[in-house]
């Protein structure tokens, strides 16, 4: 995951020694390791990494039920000259760091350090499923507005308004599968989780098969795994064809890609006029979604 330019031979400031959590390969180990449990959003991208910054990535506008023809003996086979079109991604670079100064290292802080290199981890994954974020809800996919509409055990319909409903979800996925594409997650912030909680069809342990008010745990519901987060934009959730588990019947082709030229990459280097070390991390990348198909709006 990393590809770090050199830390090691680095002498500390005035001869003072360097904490083991700034020299290769502690410093690149703490930011990367923290980095990577935030990125919710990547995980439905699948990952392309590459060398160079552009990259062509297929882009699948054919029939999705499309099937070969029944041939006689002698029979001339069909040639499939649709053309597949292509999109270009261009990555782009990221970056951050911070300062260590000598009363830092002098006095050894290494809490603080840790913690700083801790912050610079999260600052870079989170700004990566940010972007993975918006790139989904700007796609341009099928949108609709939350009826929030259930079904009782007793066969009674109830409508929470400005709420995701039993319906909302069950229709977006009916909605995915006319184009025989089966979605396997579903992504909502907090708002959306907190909705999803008051149902009692995804809450019951009699339904359920476990009191979730005792797990705190969602689990699966319509066969969808439940993820949560904060970088889903507000009023927004989304039922998705994505990266983490591959359908055989619906994986017609990815909801996108996730572009990578550089991994996140750490450096350091000795600042004197501040009398200080500055830690930096960077990282290229791009996400690009090419099946909206593959994606599912739902607004309240």
């Amino acid at each position: 995951m990393t590809n770090d330019m050199s830390e090691v031979g680095i002498s500390g400031l005035g001869g003072t020694n360097v904490p083991n959590q700034l020299m290769f390969p502690n410093l690149s180990q703490n930011i990367v390791e923290t980095a990577l449990p935030a990125q919710i959003f990547r995980q439905l991208f699948v990952q392309l990494p590459t060398q160079a910054q552009a990259v062509v990535v297929p882009v699948e506008g054919g029939s999705k039920t499309a099937v070969a023809s029944r041939l006689g003996e002698g029979d001339e086979i069909d040639l499939d000259i649709a053309p597949i079109s292509s999109d270009t991604v261009t990555t782009y670079k990221i970056g951050h760091g911070y300062p260590v100064t000598r009363e830092m290292i002098q006095f050894q802080q290494a809490p603080i350090i840790q913690q700083y290199l801790k912050r610079l981890g999260m600052r870079m994954g989170n700004t990566i499923d940010y972007d993975c974020a918006q790139v989904v809800s700007g796609s341009g996919a099928t949108s609709t507005a939350a009826a929030g509409k259930s079904l009782g055990m007793d066969m009674t319909e109830t409508t929470l308004a400005g709420t995701i409903g039993q319906y909302d979800i069950v229709d977006a996925i009916s909605r995915m599968q006319v184009n025989n594409l089966f979605p396997n997650t579903l992504v909502v912030n907090p708002t959306g989780f907190s909705h999803l909680r008051k149902l009692p069809m995804y809450n019951s342990a009699m339904l359920y098969g476990e009191p979730v008010y005792q797990s705190g745990e969602m689990g699966h519901i319509e066969g969808l795994v439940v993820l949560m987060s904060q970088n889903c934009p507000s009023g927004e959730s989304y039922v998705i064809n994505g990266n983490v588990t591959a359908s055989p019947q619906g994986q017609y082709t990815p909801m996108g890609y996730f572009c990578e030229s550089l991994p996140i990459q750490t450096m350091m280097r000795e600042n004197p006029q501040r009398d200080a070390y500055e830690v930096y991390a960077v990282a290229m990348y791009a996400p690009a979604v090419v099946k909206t198909d593959c994606i599912e709006i739902i607004t309240y």
